[in-house]
């Protein structure tokens, strides 16, 4: 048997620069996972089967399993057990960190040997965060997605995650994005590398929080009433997932703020 752990992500900053003539969007993110995580194993079967403790309709992870045993002619099966932590359409790449542990599970369990670029080619014909969450390490990355260059862990002690009752489709708010104003990415980046933190966290951004609230109003709603009590509040990817980094704010303290909200709350650190 085999054990992988999927770890979510957050996105400290994001920024879109274009779209692509192929449909995607060129990206530029500093992204780090988070010890969150969701739990697989993996078990000799005839077939291929999954059992989880949620419903996920078109699980990726039963898809994942089924293309690269065809793709390699694999002739054994597996049973997945997949246990979620993370809220599905809350923009911690939980389905992508799902199909990551997938692909490092069964080059295992199958013995497939893979080479470091065939497991990157899976990763990568499976979504965009799919590259990030099979490495699992804080990382600059660009393009769609298929570009990482790896950096050193912030200074992050605590990481608060706000979950919302609200489940936010990637593809509706990218569809309704309009390109804005360029921002100066690269100077954050240089800020993150230089290990300016103050200077970073004061001037990060995340390019799709307006578009997201157009597309989920209810959402703007819940980002207003969680932003009184810390003003440095940021999203995660296109939502619905809000944080806060080292907030000077303890956790009695938030979730007495938070008690008429209805948002459930996260206490959690960069994984290690």
């Amino acid at each position: 048997m085999i054990y992988e752990k999927a770890h979510a992500k957050i996105n400290l900053a994001l920024d879109v620069t274009k779209k692509r003539d192929d449909g995607y969007h060129d990206l530029n993110m500093i992204m780090i996972p988070l010890d969150l995580h969701d739990q697989l194993t993996f078990k000799l079967s005839d077939d291929v089967s999954l059992s989880s403790n949620i419903q996920i309709d078109d699980n990726a992870v039963l898809k994942t399993a089924n293309l690269i045993r065809d793709k390699y002619h694999v002739t054994q099966g597996v049973n997945i057990k997949l246990t979620k932590h993370i809220p599905i359409g809350s923009g911690l790449a939980g389905g992508s960190a799902d199909i990551a542990a997938t692909i490092r599970g069964l080059n295992k369990l199958w013995n497939l040997q893979l080479s470091k670029e065939e497991l990157e080619d899976i990763a990568l014909s499976l979504g965009s965060d799919t590259l990030f969450c099979l490495y699992e390490k804080p990382a600059y990355v660009y393009g769609r997605g298929e570009k990482l260059e790896f950096l050193n862990a912030p200074n992050i002690d605590d990481i608060y995650l706000f979950y919302p009752n609200i489940t936010v489709s990637t593809a509706h708010v990218f569809k309704n994005h309009k390109i804005g104003l360029n921002r100066d990415f690269f100077q954050l980046l240089t800020y993150y590398k230089e290990n300016k933190w103050d200077l970073f966290f004061e001037n990060t951004y995340n390019d799709l929080m307006e578009t997201t609230f157009l597309c989920y109003p209810e959402l703007e709603n819940v980002y207003k009433a969680l932003k009184n009590i810390d003003e440095h509040l940021l999203m995660s990817g296109s939502g619905s997932t809000f944080f806060l980094i080292n907030s000077k704010l303890n956790l009695s303290k938030i979730l007495k703020n938070t008690s008429k909200t209805g948002v459930k709350i996260v206490k959690t650190c960069i994984k290690t």
